[in-house]
């Protein structure tokens, strides 16, 4: 009995856990995709394919360093990894000046956050 209920416990803490995570990198794609939205005047469409893209971005991210031991220098490659991948992701839909506002718009608002 007291197994069972150990495991329900941690199974709870688990859930939460994750489920801030999930929060707080739903609340960084919203933040991002709202800003640069507003800030360049983009459409809906636009809107939802920046928070679709940065959210996956933040996902892929965790799936790759959450629970592994890793260097600084290995997460700064998966940073860096991350980044251009962005990039791409964001010039099948945006031309590159475009694209560069929006990386610069982006990062104002992480500098904001800071």
């Amino acid at each position: 009995m007291k197994k069972t209920i150990n495991i329900i416990v941690l199974i709870l803490l688990i859930s939460f856990s994750s489920n801030a995570q999930n929060n707080y990198q739903i609340k960084r794609a919203t933040s991002f995709s709202e800003y640069a939205t507003t800030q360049l005047k983009l459409s809906n469409e636009d809107k939802k394919f920046l928070y679709d893209t940065y959210l996956a971005k933040f996902v892929a991210q965790r799936e790759k360093i959450h629970g592994k031991e890793l260097s600084d220098e290995e997460k700064k490659q998966i940073y860096k990894a991350s980044r251009n991948e962005l990039v791409k992701t964001l010039n099948t839909r945006f031309n590159t000046e475009k694209t560069k506002a929006i990386m610069a718009a982006v990062k104002e608002v992480r500098d904001k956050e800071k």
